[in-house]
């Protein structure tokens, strides 16, 4: 060991003053207090645990709440789509219809021509022949047809 004067002025400080004896509890109520910074510790540790558990599982459900909205909206986004789809072709099948019906039904208009003022049409279907239905009217054409 090194000498007692050779130490520095703290170091003899300490070593002039009285030694305490301690009591017969002091080891007692030293571990109490320690048990109880523990306690407290694993108290904060544990509501920390339980904070960030919570946060995340809020954090969980914004997000799966989320997907479930965006989910929802492209169905009735798809729901939408097929609507204006149906809705088209419904649309094309009365055209289709239309067309259909023209097409078997003749035109019985002829146009016989006209100038600026005046267009001249003949309607075959106001002719006595037309009206009654006989089969030799089939065989009559406009020359238009012809063409």
């Amino acid at each position: 060991m090194t000498d007692p004067a050779s130490r520095d002025p703290l170091t003899r400080a300490f070593a002039d003053l009285p030694r305490q004896r301690s009591s017969a509890q002091f080891t007692q109520r030293v571990l109490a207090q320690l048990d109880r910074r523990d306690r407290r510790r694993a108290t904060r540790s544990g509501r920390w645990i339980w904070a960030t558990v919570t946060g995340l599982l809020l954090v969980s459900l914004v997000a799966i709440g989320y997907e479930y909205q965006r989910q929802q909206a492209a169905k009735r986004a798809y729901r939408a789509q097929v609507e204006e789809l149906r809705d088209r072709y419904q649309t094309l099948l009365d055209e289709v219809a239309t067309v259909r019906e023209e097409v078997t039904t003749p035109d019985t208009r002829l146009y016989l021509g006209g100038d600026e003022r005046v267009d001249l049409v003949f309607d075959w279907s106001q002719s006595p022949t037309y009206q009654t239905g006989r089969s030799d009217t089939q065989d009559i054409r406009p020359a238009a047809y012809e063409q």
